[in-house]
């Protein structure tokens, strides 16, 4: 069981780059860097939160969450 980090792949299907979600979420790009590549040792509801709505503001034609982040894989 783990956790498998999407938002590489979601990044990679949309028009949205890092560092606009980082400067919208008011996030270090390096923080968001850490979280694409999976070398994030853990993040915050609150970090997680300002991605997804960073995310949700910088795209209208769809609605991101949870799972374009990560998943859980059994």
């Amino acid at each position: 069981m783990t956790i498998k980090i999407t938002l590489n792949e979601t990044l990679e299907q949309s028009e949205l780059t890092r560092n606009a979600i980082a400067v919208q979420a008011k996030i270090r790009p390096a923080t968001l860097h850490d979280i694409v590549k999976g070398e994030a040792k853990s993040i915050s509801f609150k970090t997680l939160n300002a991605i997804l709505d960073a995310m949700n503001e910088l795209d209208d034609t769809r609605s991101y969450d949870i799972s374009d982040v990560f998943v859980y894989e059994k």
